[in-house]
């Protein structure tokens, strides 16, 4: 599986997608719960499917990524098949901040895996503003 299975907490946020996914299945409430009773493996199944379809519809709108913390900052830019970082780290004892540039290329078809990855590291999306704000300090460095 290219995404871990959604939580408890996570289906609850998303029940009414879930239920539009398992309706278009063909599935109501009454078969839903007849499922969960008689077709354990049926209903594993469906679980993974909307997960999987969760994540795929989630990280192909993402394309800036940010972490922040007291000394650190990291922000990314995915486009189809690369990833740009930046890292901004700033220690009390410096009076100038470390800066890390890089790039990660991947097949197109691991951009979501990629970007799952980092969520699930504690990144969250971030806007545009963002990332070009760090990119202008990093511009002569």
């Amino acid at each position: 599986m290219r995404f871990r299975r959604l939580t408890e907490e996570e289906f609850a946020a998303l029940e009414p997608e879930f239920v539009k996914f398992l309706s278009s299945q063909g599935i109501d409430a009454v078969e839903w719960q007849k499922a969960k009773s008689e077709k354990p493996h049926k209903v594993e199944y469906l679980l993974d499917e909307f997960s999987t379809f969760f994540w795929e519809s989630t990280t192909s709108r993402i394309k800036y990524l940010e972490k922040r913390t007291d000394e650190d900052r990291w922000v990314f830019k995915f486009d189809e098949t690369t990833a740009r970082v930046l890292r901004w780290i700033s220690s009390k004892n410096s009076v100038k901040p470390e800066v890390y540039k890089g790039t990660k290329e991947f097949p197109e078809e691991a951009r979501g895996r990629e970007i799952f990855i980092l969520l699930e590291q504690g990144l969250l999306p971030c806007t545009e503003d963002r990332y070009t704000e760090l990119e202008e300090l990093f511009k002569d460095v």
